[in-house]
């Protein structure tokens, strides 16, 4: 056995014995400290992993919750793979893969290894000859870099060779369209980000987060990704950025807005900017800033200011996982799932619910974009 088939072969044990103490509802902390050992193993995104996170952080209702909502997802599932209940089926079957994912499942392991396994078939399926996701479900490049952010996170836990290769090739061609849209001429305010057809002249902060995030893990991934892109990304982010406010905004010259400050830190902090002033100035006023009832976009808000208080450290991540955890807590339903936008903002309940267990998943650290 080669070096590279053990590394493999402990993965998929440390894996494993993570994922039954999460879905056997067991302490979080252990599960957190097999995860330590299972990324240096495999030689995960970042080389810094945080310290097990305090006890008194984690609610005991944080496990339960999470295994009620993968089963509310996996319910959804389709013969085909697709995960359906409201909103663009490709990208919510990219959300709900990231959301088995961010608690431990792999493709063909532990209790919902078979849902991982059928929602990449379906999006490997899915895929076009051109790589562009966008037109399969109508949501264009936003559902695009979901998807890409999802195939990117499943390459890295996929062992069947002929699978990995055939993700691979999808992951890829996925890759160079989001290159390739950033690329479109565009004027000194819109260079370096992202809007919602791949020919935009403009561009926004929030898909533009979507598609910096699915560059990261696809060069964490691997996938070759030119520096001076990853430039380009954070130029646009600083753009974004309203030093009377000390938040980011949606495209320069707008207001700042939680959501946004949320994703502009996480940017900043993934896109090897952490140092900026920017960052800084942007993860206090996570800090000082919460979800309440006028907040749009309520369940983005949550996934993004979650990731980027983790990233931002001590001094910004208790105060805000305390926050968002509770009210994510509070607000499950019956069956697993969480209710649709308070808002109508936001697509159906698999959305609300992916997107509250890949918040609530955060500091499982499972997922390489959550590292540090």
């Amino acid at each position: 056995m080669n070096s590279d088939e053990r590394m493999n072969a402990e993965t998929r044990r440390r894996r494993e014995e993570c994922q039954k103490r999460i879905l056997s509802m067991s302490s979080l902390r252990l599960c957190v400290s097999v995860f330590i050992m299972f990324f240096c193993l495999a030689s995960a995104a970042s080389s810094a992993i945080a310290a097990d996170p305090p006890a008194d952080l984690l609610s005991p209702r944080l496990d339960p919750a999470i295994a009620r909502g993968l089963a509310f997802l996996a319910q959804q599932q389709k013969p085909s793979g697709v995960i359906e209940g409201g909103g663009p089926t490709t990208a919510m079957t990219g959300l709900s893969l990231m959301s088995f994912l961010s608690a431990g499942a792999a493709p063909g392991q532990g209790k919902f290894g078979g849902n991982v396994t059928s929602a990449v078939d379906y999006l490997i399926a899915k895929a076009p000859a051109d790589g562009y996701f966008g037109n399969t479900d109508g949501s264009r490049m936003y559902g695009h870099g979901i998807v890409t952010l999802a195939l990117a996170e499943a390459y890295g836990v996929e062992t069947g060779k002929e699978r990995r290769a055939k993700l691979r090739a999808v992951l890829d061609r996925a890759v160079k369209v989001i290159l390739d849209a950033q690329q479109v001429r565009k004027d000194s305010n819109n260079a370096g980000g992202w809007r919602y057809e791949r020919e935009s002249g403009d561009s926004d902060l929030s898909l533009s987060g979507w598609c910096a995030l699915a560059l990261r893990a696809s060069s964490d991934a691997g996938v070759n990704v030119p520096k001076d892109r990853v430039k380009r990304a954070v130029d646009y982010v600083l753009r974004c950025y309203r030093p009377e406010e000390k938040g980011f905004c949606y495209q320069p010259g707008n207001g700042a807005t939680l959501p946004m400050t949320g994703v502009g830190v996480l940017n900043l902090y993934l896109l090897d900017a952490a140092d900026r002033p920017e960052a800084i100035a942007g993860a206090k006023l996570l800090s000082e800033k919460f979800i309440n009832a006028s907040t749009d976009y309520p369940y983005y808000t949550y996934y993004y200011t979650t990731q980027a208080a983790y990233q931002a450290g001590e001094s910004v991540w208790p105060t805000v996982w305390k926050v968002n955890q509770d009210q994510l807590l509070d607000q499950q339903q019956p069956d697993g799932g969480w209710p649709q936008s308070r808002q109508g903002q936001e697509p159906g309940r698999v959305y609300s619910t992916a997107m509250s267990v890949l918040t609530l998943t955060v500091p499982y650290r499972l997922l390489p974009i959550y590292q540090r």
